[in-house]
């Protein structure tokens, strides 16, 4: 029977120090006695959202936001800099320490689920609901590398081009990326084991809503409106969650009413630190990360989009006021807004109900602009809806690294998507794997460049 060693010194909470598993991801040493009982499994389970708190805490997001049209170019961050032109290598360090954060985590995961017979007193039950909890982190985990580090869902007809590596065990065996239509499958059925097992409420770890939402998201950027608003319908409809009465859903010490799924944040742990230090403008004349011209037309459309806000315009130099005056604060990944807003698109896509589909987009633009001051007329058409609901996405994601996500959605739907000036599909829109995949012999790396 294969054992694991663990030194178990991480924090019972989501914001625990990141202690456990020193010696993974590399050989394991074995320890009978580091494994044993329900409690020991629960920390194991909690370190896997304590990466997760240090992927999400702006490391993941400005990854994939400075591959969109939503930012200028980046001030002073050679890696950043990379992203930004598309550039990048298996030598840049910041994009290659959030792939091995993202499978740190799926490996955490996969220890437990491979020795839960090592734990005496452990239920079926606990069992059951620990299971389905990594396997919403190990889902989440894959979806985000197969997004960054592949070419969209349908840029093949069978989806035949190469993803990502699929990781089922706790093991640093190399491997070669399956293909993107075989990620997509694994995420759909861990999703779905997650989604089926993981309890209603479970404090301020993944649910069954949580297991909801991210299908839900998943099946939109497939294309698939029809399961996609069906989804987003169950969790809006739970009546647990409110829209937030202000366009911000970064709160300290308490959480926003909007989220289904999201980190907690406090000061010792720092957990915002890759937002507030990349983007805050109140207290750095020159933060790294600012709003491009484009952004800053957008909010400016009209005066009475609250909005307006987030951005000190200044033609060159556009600063992010998102998330000043903040040292630390929690970060929504999952929330209503967004399963309004898809929900709004996918009706119109699939030829669903659009009178629910302008009900959702309105309730985001009553609050944005006051109460029936921007609405979208009840006659409508879907070509409007599906524009509408774009534009209010965009808006109320920024600095979240979804949008990208998005245009990538819209250009393999056959629509003329260009970012930046180049093709939304151009090689270097795929991040460069780190060098340590290479030693897994045939392993294919993305082409680099050819997006300038």
């Amino acid at each position: 029977m294969k054992k694991i060693f663990l030194l178990i010194m991480v924090s019972t909470a989501f914001w625990g120090c990141d202690k456990l598993l020193e010696f993974e991801p590399g050989d394991v040493v074995i320890d009978e006695t580091a494994l044993e009982t329900p409690e020991d499994a629960q920390r194991l389970l909690n370190s896997n959202y304590d990466v997760l708190g240090n992927l999400y805490d702006g490391r993941v997001q400005n990854i994939a936001e400075l591959l969109s049209d939503n930012l200028a170019f980046p001030d002073n961050n050679n890696d950043f800099i990379a992203v930004f032109n598309r550039e990048t290598n298996f030598f840049t360090t910041g994009t290659g320490s959030v792939y091995t954060d993202l499978y740190r985590a799926v490996y955490r995961g996969n220890a437990l689920i491979q020795n839960f017979d090592l734990i005496e007193g452990l239920s079926e039950d606990e069992q059951t609901r620990m299971e389905a909890e990594v396997r919403f982190i190990r889902a989440l985990c894959h979806w985000q590398a197969v997004k960054l580090w592949a070419q969209p869902y349908g840029w093949t007809a069978n989806n035949t081009h190469l993803g990502v590596p699929i990781r089922r065990e706790a093991s640093q065996e190399p491997l070669l990326r399956s293909t993107v239509g075989e990620v997509y499958d694994f995420i759909l059925e861990d999703l779905q084991y997650a989604r089926a097992n993981l309890p209603e409420q479970n404090d301020v770890y993944a649910d069954r809503n949580s297991a909801t939402a991210l299908l839900a998201n998943v099946y939109f950027l497939m294309g698939d409106y029809t399961n996609a608003a069906s989804l987003a319908s169950e969790v809006i409809e739970s009546g647990q969650y409110t829209l937030d009465e202000d366009i911000d859903r970064y709160e300290v010490e308490t959480t926003n009413t909007e989220t289904i799924f999201g980190i907690v944040g406090n000061l010792i742990d720092n957990r915002s630190e890759n937002f507030r230090d990349n983007y805050r403008s109140d207290n750095n004349p020159d933060p790294n990360l600012t709003f491009s011209a484009d952004v800053a037309e957008l909010l400016s459309l009209n005066a009475s989009d609250a909005r307006n806000e987030w951005v000190t315009a200044g033609g060159d130099l556009n600063l992010v006021n998102k998330f000043n005056g903040k040292e630390f604060f929690n970060i929504p990944i999952l929330y209503l807004t967004t399963m309004k807003l898809m929900r709004a698109e996918a009706l119109a896509q699939s030829g669903g109900d659009l009178s629910t589909a302008i009900e959702d987009i309105n309730d985001i633009r009553d609050r944005a602009f006051g109460e029936g001051l921007n609405d979208l007329d009840p006659s409508s058409t879907a070509e409007e809806v599906i524009a509408a609901a774009r534009a209010e996405y965009r808006k109320e994601t920024l600095c979240e690294g979804v949008w990208i996500d998005q245009l990538k959605r819209m250009g393999v739907a056959g629509e003329d998507i260009t970012v930046r000036g180049a093709p939304y599909d151009c090689p270097g829109m795929a991040i460069q794997f780190p060098n340590g995949e290479t030693t897994s012999e045939g392993f294919i790396l993305n082409e680099e460049g050819g997006c300038l």
